[in-house]
């Protein structure tokens, strides 16, 4: 869990934006999307699949 401590004479603008700026770093967001639904692990695999495939044409197309 990100933790960030407001310092002697910052806003709570600033204080908000370096935790925001943690939390993307770390991905915790991104984690929290991911998990708020259960997925299946075959629909997972097809995930992963099409992903793949989507990055060898975008790797084919630059040659």
């Amino acid at each position: 869990m990100s933790k960030t401590v407001v310092r002697k004479n910052e806003s709570l603008e600033d204080a908000l934006r370096r935790f925001k700026r943690t939390v993307s770093k770390t991905g915790t967001m991104q984690e929290v999307r991911k998990r708020e639904f259960y997925e299946k692990p075959s629909v997972k695999r097809k995930k992963e699949i099409r992903s793949s495939k989507k990055t060898q044409i975008l790797i084919e197309g630059t040659k």
